[in-house]
C-alpha cells in the first residue's frame, strides 16, 4: 500500500513538472539522448525518474545565463520494454534582457532491453532555442548494440536514420554576419545518425556518463555533418539527491544560418531522483 502510494505521488509530481514546463526552453539543435535517465536491464524496477534544477552560462552573440528545471521519467512496460519521456524549462537572460521561452519534449521507446541488439525509436519537438532554432520536429529509428556490461560499466552504440524539420531565424547571428534578407530558413533532412555511450559507476558515490554523437545528411552534395559530445560527472549525496556537473558541445560544419560553428554549455545541477 505504501509502495503504491509512493509511486502514485512521484508520478503525479512528474506530471505536474511536465505541465509546468510544456512551453519553455532548450539548448542545441539536437538532444543528447544518452544523457537521459534509463532503467538498468539487470533490475526489476518499474520506473526511474529525475527532477533537476541548475544554473549555466554560455557564449552566444550575447552572454546567456539560465536557471533550468528538467523532468525525466523512464517506465517499464510489461517486462523488457521501456518508455522514456522528458521535458525541459529554463528562465533565460540574454545580455541585459530577461525572457522565458523555448523548450523540448522528448520520447524514446526501446523494444526489448534484455537483448544485446534491439531497435529503439525517438520522437522530439523543440522550439525557440537561443541559437535561433524556432521549431524542430524529428523522428528516429535506430538499432542499438550493447557492447559490454557488468555491475559498474556499460558500453553501447547505435546507428540509424533520422528525419527532421527545422525552422531557423537570425536571432543568434552576430550583427556583422546578419544578411539583408532575414526571412526564416527551413530545412527538411533525412540524416544518418550514430552515437557511442559510456556509463561507469566508479564507486558508491561517483558516476561518469558520456556520449559521442554524429549526424550526417544523406545528400552526397551537401552532407553538413554535426558532431556532438556530452560528459556528466555525478556525485551521489544520498538515495534521492545527486550533484551533476555537465559539459555538452556540438560542432556543425555548415550551420543553416551564420551562427558560430562551435556550441558548448557547462552547467551544474542538483538532481532529485526517485
Amino acid at each position: 500500500m505504501q509502495l503504491a502510494l509512493f509511486m502514485k505521488t512521484n508520478f503525479l509530481f512528474f506530471l505536474f513538472a511536465i505541465i509546468l514546463i510544456v512551453k519553455t526552453p532548450t539548448k542545441a539543435q539536437f538532444l543528447f539522448t544518452e544523457s537521459f535517465v534509463m532503467i538498468p536491464i539487470d533490475t526489476q524496477r518499474l520506473y526511474i525518474g529525475n527532477i533537476v534544477g541548475g544554473f549555466s552560462s554560455q557564449s552566444q552573440k550575447e552572454t546567456v545565463n539560465q536557471i533550468a528545471v528538467r523532468a525525466e521519467l523512464a517506465l517499464r512496460l510489461k517486462k523488457h520494454r521501456v518508455l522514456t519521456i522528458a521535458n525541459n524549462m529554463q528562465v533565460i537572460t540574454y545580455g541585459n534582457q530577461k525572457l522565458l521561452s523555448g523548450g523540448y519534449l522528448f520520447a524514446r521507446f526501446r523494444n526489448d532491453i534484455s537483448r544485446s541488439l534491439y531497435p529503439e525509436y525517438f520522437a522530439q519537438a523543440q522550439w525557440l532555442e537561443t541559437r535561433g532554432l524556432e521549431q524542430k520536429f524529428a523522428l528516429t529509428a535506430n538499432i542499438r548494440k550493447r557492447i559490454f556490461r557488468d555491475k559498474t560499466l556499460t558500453l553501447a552504440t547505435a546507428a540509424g536514420l533520422l528525419f527532421d524539420y527545422e525552422k531557423w531565424n537570425f536571432n543568434g547571428v552576430k550583427t556583422e554576419n546578419t544578411p539583408n534578407n532575414t526571412n526564416s530558413k527551413y530545412t527538411y533532412n533525412p540524416r544518418f545518425n550514430w552515437y557511442f555511450s559510456y556509463d561507469h559507476q566508479i564507486n558508491e558515490t561517483i558516476n561518469i556518463n558520456a556520449g559521442l554523437y554524429y549526424f550526417l545528411r544523406t545528400s552526397f552534395s551537401s552532407p553538413c555533418p554535426r558532431i556532438g559530445s556530452h560528459i556528466r560527472f555525478s556525485y551521489i549525496i544520498n538515495k534521492n539527491l545527486r550533484l551533476n556537473l555537465n559539459l555538452k558541445s556540438m560542432y556543425e560544419y555548415q550551420p543553416i544560418v551564420p551562427v558560430s560553428n562551435l556550441w558548448y554549455i557547462f552547467n551544474n545541477e542538483l538532481a532529485f531522483t526517485f
